[in-house]
């Protein structure tokens, strides 16, 4: 059964990509977190900072854990603040031979076609950059292994695509700072084991921890170019049976049903995951108090080990 689900942020629990979201999508989501006393974890390549901007915007639950800056940090609510776990920051910064973004900066400088993303979207261990779509990332990651190696850093590259500004993207990042292996952390800090734990995304930075053997869904918005990578990824690792693609028409009581997309996919994940929980979303009287529960607020559970 699941226990805790770890889910990007951007076009995957949040509607704000081109599709339509589903209405009952969230409050169903909500009720499942509720009712299966789920732990969650917001998995994103936003700052904390951000990250808090669209629980206020959203009205999303308070999560037990932040993952934030696509892995590079790790924050867990303390007194009613959120700390930074610092035994993170220590095991990823020796990737980098303690050196800081800055730094990888001035390492990168004579790579002309990356240009720096904004200074709000940069952080400790993340150097973030914009390319041009015509770029071939597989060229470029070549050259800039090469020179990352060559001065003893070792890093993750994970290209990406921002389909609103018309851009690849490219994080930087201590090689053990991946959204998978910060989620892996988060496990250990919980308690939790793999076969328990569910990841939810929707891009190419998702792609590695989607076909990585942990349970997880592609929600329906995602484009095709990354529903094929996770699905050539998976079977290279053998993971197909446990990398779900929603597909949507999820049923629920009284006419109702689920396009896949954003949090309807994340439901379907948890339905295909969790088939038993399917009689819950057939249930008129479950589906109502899903729907009368909607604002209620959700309390970070007390998992830590």
């Amino acid at each position: 059964m699941t226990e805790l689900l770890c889910t990007d942020l951007d076009r995957t629990l949040l509607p704000n990509g081109e599709q339509p979201e589903s209405p009952l999508a969230r409050p169903v989501l909500w009720q499942l977190l509720r009712h299966h006393d789920i732990a969650l974890a917001y998995v994103s390549g936003r700052d904390l900072d951000r990250i808090l901007e669209a629980i206020d915007e959203y009205q999303l639950p308070v999560p037990d854990v932040i993952v934030a800056d696509v892995g590079t940090s790790i924050h867990v609510p303390v007194s009613g603040q959120w700390q930074r776990h610092g035994d993170w920051d220590d095991h990823i910064a020796r990737d980098w031979n303690g050196l800081d973004s800055a730094a990888i900066r001035e390492k990168l400088s004579a790579f002309t076609e990356l240009q720096d993303q904004e200074h709000d979207r940069q952080s400790r261990h993340k150097r973030s950059y914009y390319l041009q779509r015509q770029i071939d990332p597989v060229a470029l990651r070549q050259r800039l292994d090469e020179q990352l190696c060559a001065g003893g850093i070792k890093a993750s590259l994970v290209f990406s695509d921002d389909p609103e500004k018309g851009v690849q993207l490219l994080d930087v990042l201590p090689r053990n700072a991946t959204k998978l292996e910060a989620m892996v952390h988060v496990q250990k800090m919980l308690g939790i084991a793999n076969e328990a734990t569910l990841f939810s995304g929707d891009s190419g930075n998702d792609a590695t921890a989607l076909a990585s053997g942990l349970p997880s869904v592609t929600v329906a918005n995602a484009d095709d170019a990354t529903r094929e990578a996770v699905r050539r990824l998976a079977r290279q690792n053998g993971s197909e049976a446990s990398c779900y693609q929603a597909a949507g028409s999820l049923p629920l009581a009284d006419g109702h049903s689920l396009n896949g997309n954003y949090a309807a996919g994340i439901v379907e994940g948890l339905v295909h995951f969790n088939p038993s929980w399917n009689a819950e979303l057939l249930s008129s009287e479950w589906i109502k108090a899903a729907i009368a529960a909607q604002g209620t607020p959700r309390s970070p559970q007390s998992r830590r080990a």
